[in-house]
């Protein structure tokens, strides 16, 4: 069977800009090949030069779910949680890098607002 375009992935590094005007133009979305959430993140990672690694949990916690982001240097960019639009379903992953993809599915990663 051949695997045709994969998933698309937009995160904070392709999430689109403002216009002068104030209007907001999104930016074009990542294509990947990935066949799992581990592959795609890799491939962000890979496309806009920063490390994608499953978070710690945090006190008051009771499951593991967002993402670390560093730069090259190794220094922190930000926390994301990692949402997948299936067939108009959002679907949360967690921390799951085996969690398997479909060629349709859009990969989001959202910044935490705090």
């Amino acid at each position: 069977m051949n695997w045709p375009a994969g998933p698309s992935i937009s995160g904070p590094h392709n999430s689109g800009s403002l216009t002068d005007e104030g209007d907001f133009v999104p930016a074009p979305r990542l294509q990947s090949e990935a066949r799992t959430l581990g592959e795609a993140i890799r491939d962000y990672g890979v496309a806009y030069g920063v490390v994608i690694r499953p978070a710690a949990l945090e006190d008051g916690e009771d499951e593991a779910k967002y993402f670390d982001i560093f730069d090259t240097g190794g220094n922190p960019c930000g926390i994301v949680d990692i949402h997948i639009v299936r067939d108009s379903v959002e679907i949360c992953p967690k921390q799951d890098l085996h969690f398997p993809l479909f060629p349709d599915d859009e990969i989001v990663l959202g910044m935490l607002a705090c």
